[in-house]
């Protein structure tokens, strides 16, 4: 039983004639009948009597009638609200904890000024759980930061930022003109916990010098690193942008550590098998724009 069997029935029931439904329908009169004979057939049961070359729609064809239309009604009201339901489904959205703090919201804003129907839900985490909530589907569009993620993800870039490290003005190495990166590594480190982009760009960039990272103190919480740091706790390694009122104000002070420079790439990405509705693409050209 398909909508068309349905519709032409509706049809018939109106016009309470064969002949006369199947002219409104631009079929054939033959076309028509069978059609109502197929129906019956999957039904199960008769849908009109035939008396003296006549229809009359019988009892259980009334019943059936008013479930017919009800039926029709919904999906006459599905098929042309489908650019409304489009529109009206939740965009996930995962994002790494420097893109939320610094360039999210400014997207977002741009975002739900485009498209007032479309809900959005965001996750924040650190890179490596954004990366993974992407490849089990459980966003719809990542941004993250760092080290290019895998080959299965489409990764458009769209920003960057610079890693420095700081310390407070009474640590030690506060009056260096240039420290020796095996000297950073000796001292005690205030770091982002593992699988930030953050902790993950450093460790590769000490890794290349054969240092390994043992820090001090691990934290999800920047800020916390930022106050430890100005209390001359130990060295933190943040995000230029994060720390500008900081050094501004004196409170950090930016070591120049010879050979160590290190940038995020920032990205947004989502999965290859992945379709993109309508309201994902308007996020990517938002994005394109930035």
């Amino acid at each position: 039983m398909t909508i068309r069997h349905l519709r032409i029935f509706k049809i018939v029931c109106e016009e309470e004639n064969i002949t006369k439904a199947a002219k409104k329908l631009y079929m054939t009169q033959p076309a028509v009948s069978h059609v109502i004979n197929d129906l019956e057939e999957k039904i199960g049961n008769t849908l009109f009597d035939r008396v003296s070359k006549r229809i009359y729609l019988n009892e259980f064809g009334k019943l059936f009638l008013d479930k017919a239309i009800r039926v029709l009604d919904l999906y006459d009201d599905l098929e042309g609200g489908l650019d409304n339901l489009k529109e009206q489904a939740v965009l996930q959205i995962g994002s790494s904890i420097t893109i939320a703090n610094f360039w999210l919201p400014t997207l977002l804003k741009r975002f739900e000024e485009q498209w007032k129907n479309t809900p959005v839900r965001v996750e924040v985490e650190s890179a490596r759980v954004i990366t993974e909530k992407l490849l089990q589907n459980e966003v719809d569009l990542a941004l993250i930061e760092g080290v290019f993620p895998r080959d299965n993800l489409v990764c458009i870039p769209f920003s960057s930022y610079r890693l420095v490290v700081l310390c407070g003005t009474g640590h030690p190495l506060a009056s260096a003109s240039e420290v020796q990166i095996e000297e950073l590594a000796q001292q005690k480190l205030l770091l982002r916990e593992q699988g930030s982009a953050i902790r993950d760009t450093f460790q590769s960039a000490m890794t290349l010098h054969n240092l390994s990272v043992s820090p001090a103190w691990t934290s999800v919480n920047s800020q916390a690193l930022i106050q430890a740091a100005r209390h001359n706790l130990g060295v933190t390694i943040m995000p230029d942008i994060l720390v500008e009122k900081e050094c501004e104000r004196k409170e950090l002070v930016p070591l120049t550590v010879a050979g160590l420079y290190m940038e995020n790439q920032n990205y947004l990405a989502y999965h290859k098998d992945k379709f993109l509705s309508g309201p994902m693409q308007g996020f990517l050209k938002i994005l394109e724009s930035v």
